[in-house]
């Protein structure tokens, strides 16, 4: 975002130097720059963010419920009946109406939002200021992401629960006759066309229906294995995003090259080409660095999400509850399905992950670009520059 804090550039830095790496200065200028203060255009990182989570959240949804419901399908059912990505989601549209895609919607709307500003401000405070994170494969730009995962951790668990329990509200009831009637497993998919409909109208039902029934405690259902998740997620992503980032300039700097400079062409003076042929690379490097970023830290962290979402996806009537924890989760997990339990949609995931990444970094700019030229917004922050780009949790 606008507010991350890549190593600030010298004032006499070569504009010809290969992308991510440092630059030698010359012998009569060996003084250490002084570095500029950090910066945060909180309003831009608000706006911004906002529009990042509503557009990426959005269009991802459907995919993320597809995501949700292979992890938890069927724990006792064969693998034979278990459904892919295509079939689940024709099933879900069949069984359940097109509007099932967006049930439980609303907590990622306004969480992501929250967290998309919070996780990047906190990325760009503790790589500039206490780790002194460079640009590449650096351990340390991990180690600055992780620092906020503890806050972001208390921000996603109500959502991530809430978003769980309304995915999965349609077909509470027939995964509790499948765990009681497991010999049944094959015959126990619905063949009736009569739409299914589940206990709650809105996450808003779902929250005060819960809260009155267990209390607010509720809501942290899953807690410590979500905040371990949101850290192992953050710190791969941005560590990845950064070495990604150089690979990517470095690869679009050698093509323009090797093309004699046809790449990115324009009208511009010789002295200026230069640079602007670097920001272009930068522009096309920063939302590739941000979806391969993105699916590898999904696929990476995705056990512990299988984990997550067994455990927040459990049935917990009005009455009663037995909460399963998560290692009984992961155990139960590892027993019924084996390795391939734990990576039960990961596919959906990934494809997420791309489409997500690159609508939100265009969410971004595009209201960046509203609010300056409204006049709301004096910043001059830009992700196709030296930012890093909304992440997709």
């Amino acid at each position: 975002m606008n507010a991350t804090a890549a190593p600030t550039r010298s004032a006499n830095s070569s504009s010809s130097a290969p992308p991510c790496q440092p630059t030698q200065s010359s012998p009569s200028n060996q003084m250490p720059q002084p570095t500029q203060p950090l910066s945060f255009h909180l309003g831009e990182e608000a706006i911004g963010g906002f529009a990042a989570g509503v557009v990426g959240t959005l269009l991802g949804f459907p995919l993320d419920l597809v995501k949700t419901r292979m992890q938890t399908q069927d724990v006792s059912s064969t693998p034979k009946s278990r459904l892919s990505p295509l079939s689940l989601l024709r099933h879900i549209l069949k069984t359940e109406g097109i509007s099932s895609l967006y049930k439980g919607v609303g907590p990622p709307l306004l969480s992501l939002s929250i967290v998309n500003t919070l996780s990047f401000t906190s990325y760009s405070y503790f790589r500039q200021n206490h780790f002194n994170g460079t640009d590449g494969w650096d351990y340390r730009n991990a180690l600055s992401g992780t620092m906020g995962a503890p806050l972001f951790g208390l921000v996603t668990t109500p959502e991530n629960f809430l978003k769980t329990q309304m995915q999965l509200d349609n077909v509470q009831d027939e995964r509790e006759k499948i765990r009681k009637n497991s010999g049944l497993v094959e015959s126990s998919r619905p063949e009736s066309t009569q739409k299914l409909k589940g206990r709650f109208s809105g996450s808003f039902h779902c929250a005060k229906t819960l809260v009155s029934s267990h209390g607010f405690t509720i809501l942290y259902t899953g807690h410590v294995i979500n905040t371990i998740r949101e850290a192992a997620f953050v710190g791969m992503y941005f560590y990845c995003y950064e070495g990604y980032k150089c690979e990517f300039k470095k690869i679009i700097s050698t093509a323009e090259k090797l093309c004699g400079g046809a790449l990115f062409s324009s009208s511009a003076d010789s002295a200026n080409e230069s640079k602007l042929c670097e920001s272009y690379a930068a522009s096309l490097a920063i939302p590739l660095a941000g979806g391969c970023a993105g699916a590898t830290s999904w696929a990476f962290t995705f056990p512990l999400d299988c984990v997550r979402a067994g455990v927040q996806g459990q049935v917990i009537s009005a009455v009663h509850i037995q909460k399963q924890g998560a290692l009984e989760t992961l155990k139960q997990l590892w027993k019924t399905k084996g390795i391939t339990g734990l990576y039960a949609g990961v596919g959906p995931s990934i494809a997420r992950a791309f489409l997500v990444s690159g609508s939100r970094f265009s969410a971004y700019e595009g209201a960046l670009a509203l609010c300056r030229w409204s006049g709301l917004s004096a910043g001059n922050g830009k992700y196709g520059e030296e930012g890093a780009g909304p992440y997709d949790d």
